[in-house]
């Protein structure tokens, strides 16, 4: 059997970390909105994260490589940070904010994935899915935020 090759491997474990923090935050998040939709949304990130995270694994323990467990919260400090800083006046500018972040995240961590070499069809396929799902659920929650206030 093939092995993955160590910067892949290596930025897999970091997406798989990224996921994890995502999953905790999204969820913490979530709590807070008083909107039912937008609630809804932001909770299915948090769910669809977790399965992300889990999805990663299997494959990676198909490779005979044990996931990392521990992770730092890091990079969920920096987004949250982002937020308040880029939040605005507007109203929802908070959630705005955490999006546009956290797509950037999702979108630099999934690309450097993708671009080391990837013999693997299964796992690019769910890395190109998974990208693409974060695209469409980010928009989503924008719009969702955006309808609450104009209603």
């Amino acid at each position: 059997m093939n092995s993955i090759n160590q910067p892949l491997q290596s930025k897999l474990q970091s997406l798989l970390s990224f996921l994890s923090q995502v999953t905790t935050g999204f969820d913490a998040v979530a709590e807070e909105i008083d909107n039912t939709n937008l609630k809804t949304a932001m909770k299915a990130v948090a769910v669809e994260s977790k399965q992300y995270a889990k999805e990663i694994s299997n494959q990676l323990q198909h490779f005979n490589i044990i996931p990392l467990k521990e992770h730092t919260d890091l990079l969920w400090k920096g987004i949250e940070v982002n937020v308040h800083e880029h939040a605005g006046f507007e109203k929802g500018g908070e959630i705005t904010a955490l999006c546009n972040n956290c797509e950037i995240y999702f979108g630099k961590l999934y690309e450097d994935v993708l671009q080391e070499y990837f013999p693997y069809t299964k796992l690019k396929a769910i890395i190109t899915y998974q990208l693409f799902a974060t695209q469409c659920a980010f928009s989503k929650i924008r719009l969702l935020n955006i309808l609450r206030f104009s209603l």
